[in-house]
């Protein structure tokens, strides 16, 4: 097929009917056909939405967790494709040991004279062993003669009463190396995976005593908050923005919460991500009290038509409906499904194998989000139809989808080389009735005998030469493309 006839200007649309516009409904049972036709093959169905909902971006700050019947401040974060949230700990409650002894007492056993030396966190089940140094009196240890006892959960507790985990008291030591020996204590981690630790000193009239309570081993004693994930985000709050609005006046939260792994989906592999590093999120958005109005799901559609919501999955940065991608430490997207950004992570392009500073692997699902919605002006606009099936590969090394090995499904042929900003060199529409006037590429020139005067592939020095690529090694050679595709050039049915 000529490049005359594959970049027709957007003056020859399919017909003059139909010219660069949607698709009427009676079309879709063709479009159905081809889909279904296209089944067993190595190709992938792309789509039209970018976020899949209308929130473009999450806050971090400020969000609530709920956490033993309370709402509490939190502060999200993404770990690889987990949202994670770090709920501030505190002091729950209080206890008649918290209150100044009104007689000279001693003993870790007596109900008064203590202070809350802070609070831990640890793995359910897990052994902790805490220490306040070595020989009382040398640096860094405890001084006179303290003691400390250990509480389940943020709650204070009594001595062998609820919530009561051990405690520790000094101990005579050696001769040959101190003479008292600072107290250390050692416990079963409760199923909270929080503990509050309190200490006094032996005698409660003794004034001059510490004890630098902590643990030898991560996680340190002592701990500013507790880090929840997966179904513990269940009912967590926080502020989202609508496109095109400037402020995070939405509320959204989260009403369930899986492993992606254990997510089926009727399309190729069948799981939606089998790493075990990915959670999906039901989310709901909340309208405002005074509203009365339910709420809503975020994600209205998903990958499997038949429920009537979907799963969203978190991504690092922010994409504006141009599909611009902001990088941010302040904000996140979630993905819903059909969004092709949630299509481009499912495909293996997931942002977090970068690791902590985004790169290759990031730029790859920016451009597969190009590619996915024939975004050939880069700019947000899409040329293609929901469900059009694609072949896709990338240039990386090692490669996330490598390069086809057997020849392309009946009347595919190489569509284009793209990268984040949009393609890079075309060979032909996606769609013949979608062309796209608006693209940045420089069209084709040709003499009288039909012959390209302006291909950048043989004069790549020539102003406004045009981007024309027929294979993955051009565009990638000559243009620097880093994802590319096959498809059909495909053409409504006659009216």
């Amino acid at each position: 097929m000529s490049a005359l006839s594959r970049l027709l200007s957007s003056s020859l649309c399919f017909s003059l009917l139909l010219a660069c516009g949607p698709v009427p409904e009676d079309t879709a049972a063709a479009m159905e056909s081809q889909t279904a036709s296209m089944e067993g093959d190595d190709s992938h169905s792309q789509g039209t939405q970018l976020h899949g909902t209308l929130v473009e971006a999450t806050r971090f700050a400020d969000a609530a967790v709920m956490y033993d019947g309370n709402r509490r401040a939190a502060k999200l974060l993404l770990h690889r494709g987990t949202l994670e949230a770090d709920m501030t700990l505190q002091v729950m409650g209080t206890t008649p040991s918290l209150v100044a002894c009104l007689q000279p007492t001693s003993g870790p056993d007596r109900a008064c004279g203590f202070t809350v030396a802070g609070q831990g966190v640890c793995t359910p089940g897990a052994q902790v062993n805490l220490s306040s140094g070595t020989c009382s009196g040398t640096t860094g240890s405890c001084s006179g003669k303290p003691i400390l006892r250990v509480c389940a959960d943020e709650k204070p507790c009594e001595h062998q009463g609820p919530g009561y985990l051990g405690h520790g008291v000094p101990t005579p030591g050696s001769p040959l190396e101190c003479t008292i020996l600072c107290p250390k204590v050692t416990f079963t981690c409760p199923a909270s995976g929080i503990y509050t630790v309190l200490d006094a000193p032996m005698a409660s009239t003794q004034n001059n005593w510490s004890a630098p309570v902590r643990t030898l081993v991560a996680p340190y004693f002592p701990a500013k908050a507790k880090r929840l994930r997966g179904a513990q985000l269940i009912g967590a709050r926080m502020g989202a923005r609508r496109q095109s609005e400037l402020y995070f006046n939405t509320t959204l939260e989260i009403v369930d919460a899986r492993n992606a792994d254990t997510v089926t989906i009727p399309e190729s592999p069948g799981i939606w991500d089998d790493s075990g590093e990915t959670y999906l999120y039901r989310v709901k958005v909340r309208p405002p009290p005074t509203t009365g109005a339910p709420s809503v799901d975020l994600c209205t559609t998903g990958v499997d038509p038949n429920v009537g919501w979907g799963w969203a999955a978190p991504l690092s940065g922010t994409f504006s409906s141009a599909g611009n991608r902001t990088e941010t430490t302040e904000h996140f997207t979630f993905a819903c499904d059909p969004g092709v950004l949630a299509k481009c992570y499912r495909w293996g392009y997931k942002p977090w194998l970068d690791g902590l500073v985004s790169g290759s692997v990031t730029m790859a699902h920016w451009a597969c989000t190009r590619m996915a919605r024939a975004d050939y002006c880069g700019n947000g606009t899409s040329f293609t139809q929901d469900g059009t099936k694609i072949r896709p590969w990338d240039s990386m090394n090692p490669s996330i989808i490598p390069a086809p090995q057997s020849p392309p499904p009946a009347d595919m042929t190489f569509e284009a080389g793209w990268r984040p900003e949009g393609p890079a060199c075309l060979s032909h529409w996606r769609w013949q009735h979608l062309e796209a006037p608006c693209v940045q590429l420089n069209e084709p020139k040709y003499d009288q005998n039909g012959h390209i005067t302006n291909d950048c592939r043989l004069y790549p020095t020539m102003p406004r030469c045009s981007q024309i690529c027929d294979s993955a090694q051009e565009a990638k050679q000559h243009y620097q493309s880093i994802v590319f595709n096959e498809s059909k050039s495909n053409q409504l049915p006659q009216p």
